[in-house]
């Protein structure tokens, strides 16, 4: 046999099995968009409490780092555990307590580009970070601590305490680690 008929047929074969690839990839992404959920502990952390005030957050401001940027929700697939992410937004995971004045981490996080947290490592100490929510309110937090982490850190989904924010970005030469900033509460207007 030729080596150019070899070549032909190992390009051949290559290319079926790079579409198989590409036909499995496909299909599994479309299976884990519609395996999106939220644990049952997602719907009793966003009930209400006497005096508490909460809302859905739709906009993080960081006035200092002159960044106005909007929240949409963000799901946890336990299946795959994997989250669901966005180019161009902050994500607000759903499995955390809404923005409130009582207790529990609020958690937002985007990727560590231009259009989300590329300027968030710049933060000075005791920043302002402003959560506005659906309803109307403004939650204002001060920077309390940065942290940086691996990414199977799920410390956050565990606090029980004073009502904070933690705010999540990547960070490391090739985006391998998870930078935490976390922000306690000031005050809700």
């Amino acid at each position: 046999m030729s080596k150019t008929k070899r070549a032909a047929i190992a390009g051949l074969i290559l290319l079926l099995v790079g579409s198989g690839l590409l036909i499995h990839i496909i299909r599994s992404q479309a299976v884990s968009a519609t395996n999106i959920v939220a644990p049952p502990s997602a719907v009793t952390a966003q009930q209400s409490k006497p005096n508490e005030i909460q809302g859905q957050p739709t906009e993080l401001l960081i006035p200092s780092l002159n960044m106005d940027l909007p929240v949409i929700p963000g799901y946890y697939d336990a299946r795959t555990k994997a989250w669901t992410l966005t180019l161009s937004e902050v994500q607000y995971a759903t499995i955390t307590p809404q923005p409130n004045n009582l207790q529990g981490d609020t958690f937002l996080y985007g990727h560590y580009r231009q259009a989300v947290f590329a300027r968030l490592h710049t933060i000075p100490s005791g920043a302002q970070a402003i959560v506005k929510t659906s309803n109307g309110h403004a939650f204002y937090y001060q920077l309390a601590s940065i942290r940086t982490t691996d990414p199977g850190d799920d410390s956050i989904f565990t606090y029980r305490g004073k009502p904070i924010l933690t705010i999540q970005t990547c960070t490391g030469l090739f985006f391998q680690y998870r930078q935490f900033y976390t922000f306690n509460l000031i005050k809700v207007t």
